[in-house]
């Protein structure tokens, strides 16, 4: 408890007297005060996530990246030289995961993952055990550090384009519940939100040209790194960039339409690659389904055997082993592969399997339509995927007390950008260039979310760079009063 308060002190001095740290347009008080608001946040998340979810236990991917984190942390003990083979990704992997992470369920993502974010993350937090003391709490610590120095830079970009004063600037940018909650606990968000702050700041703010494409690279580097699927949605949106800068009249018309068209022929033209994005999809959303709607996954040999929900009854459960006691039909999963999974008949021989994952109903399920490696269907998805991911939940919606809040942030959100725009300030090729940019980005990744997510918990989580695109258009356009006078 000493320790971590003051580790709390060394950061919160460090707000208030680096000069790097800290704006210096506003108070110096003003980033301690706010790293005190999201320390709070992150230590109400880690209750949440221990508490009320996990019965006295970290739970969810925190408790996960907790634990898995310490296996690897606990691997410099054992061989330095093999331990820092991981962090850096050299050497034979194969077989340093079988000799040291053989328990972790999330270092490996196999041919699903572009790019292995649940190892960067795992590999970050390894570090930080060097001096947390395993204690969950010191990460909340950081990560609230790491993440409002993201805020920071998003701010400092959008005050270059905003007429709001700038105490109700960084108020929003902090305040955003969604922001607030999710990029103060032990999970991927806090760089999230770095890597997207340096971008925008790369793209909006008034930094010399050099400084700018820094900003920009090392943005992209951190979204690569721990959400790429962010990343990969801010490209439509540059391509329209770029398309609204040298269309020379009628910009916003011709740069959607040579948008669209070159995305009917992409779709057309690579129709190989289409279908492996379709797939990819489909995947995904078929594993998010199972375990939205619970179940148990036990590990074999070379394979998973799914059980679904209704027949964990009849299994023969001990400690961590799982046997069955007659005749199933189950599901033959490669973990991390894009195969379809395969349906097979097991018998009670008696033998037991490891338990991978097990998993209870999720209370936010809600039933999506099946994309099952249809393209037609993936477009007749696309209303379904658009609420789900930008306007549920909703009152008769299932799930806990939890959703109300979600539900007064839309609400906020929506009257907010909705008063803006009855508000707005005279517009000129700066900004609604970059507002439809940012538009599309939105647009992009809350289909994304849509399609592959029947959890509203996690399309919670997942649309937090929407709801910060979608809050940075409001800030962008509304003139205050004052600006009047």
């Amino acid at each position: 408890m000493l320790y971590t308060a003051l580790l709390f002190l060394s950061f919160f001095l460090a707000f208030r007297y680096i000069k790097l740290l800290r704006i210096n347009t506003m108070s110096t008080w003003v980033m301690p005060i706010a790293y005190t608001i999201k320390v709070g946040v992150g230590f109400y998340f880690l209750y949440i996530y221990t508490a009320v979810y996990g019965n006295g236990t970290l739970s969810a991917d925190a408790g996960a990246f907790m634990r898995e984190s310490e296996i690897l942390y606990k691997v410099f003990y054992s061989s330095p030289i093999d331990y820092f083979k991981l962090l850096i990704g050299i050497g034979n992997q194969e077989s340093l995961v079988a000799q040291y992470l053989s328990e972790t369920s999330h270092w490996d993502s196999g041919a699903q993952a572009i790019i292995s974010d649940n190892r960067n993350i795992l590999r970050v937090q390894s570090i930080l055990h060097f001096v947390s003391r395993g204690d969950s709490a010191n990460h909340v610590l950081f990560m609230c550090f790491i993440s409002l120095i993201g805020i920071k830079q998003l701010y400092l970009g959008v005050k270059e384009r905003s007429l709001l004063s700038e105490k109700y600037l960084f108020g929003f940018l902090v305040l955003l519940p969604s922001v607030l909650f999710w990029t103060s606990g032990i999970l991927k968000e806090p760089f999230m939100i770095l890597g997207l702050g340096l971008f925008i700041r790369g793209v909006m703010g008034k930094d010399s040209k050099q400084k700018k494409w820094i900003f920009v690279i090392i943005g992209s580097l951190f979204l690569l790194a721990f959400k790429p699927y962010v990343l990969f949605c801010i490209f439509p949106g540059l391509v329209f960039f770029g398309l609204y800068t040298v269309i020379p009249r009628n910009k916003t018309i011709f740069s959607f339409l040579i948008l669209f068209l070159v995305g009917i022929c992409i779709t057309f033209i690579f129709k190989e690659q289409r279908e492996k994005v379709v797939h990819l999809l489909s995947r995904k959303q078929y594993d998010f389904k199972n375990v939205g709607k619970g179940g148990l996954h036990a590990q074999s040999d070379s394979c998973f055997y799914f059980f679904k929900p209704e027949q964990i009854s009849e299994l023969i459960i001990e400690g961590d082993s799982v046997s069955i006691k007659k005749e199933m039909n189950v599901k033959i999963i490669m973990h991390g592969s894009i195969d379809e999974p395969i349906n097979t008949n097991l018998l009670p021989t008696g033998e037991k399997w490891l338990i991978y994952f097990r998993n209870d109903k999720s209370d936010g399920f809600i039933e999506t339509t099946m994309i099952d490696d249809s393209f037609g269907q993936l477009l007749q998805n696309i209303p379904e995927a658009l609420l789900n991911s930008l306007f549920r939940p909703f009152f008769h919606d299932p799930g806990s007390w939890l959703k109300y809040p979600a539900m007064l942030e839309i609400l906020f959100l929506y009257m907010f950008l909705v008063f803006a725009i009855i508000k707005r300030k005279p517009l000129g090729f700066r900004d609604k260039r970059l507002i439809w940019t940012i538009f599309i980005f939105v647009i992009s990744l809350s289909l994304v979310i849509g399609w592959v997510t029947p959890v509203l918990g996690a399309i919670a989580r997942y649309r937090l760079p929407a709801f910060i695109g979608i809050l940075i258009i409001a800030l962008m356009i509304i003139q205050p009063k004052q600006s009047n006078e």
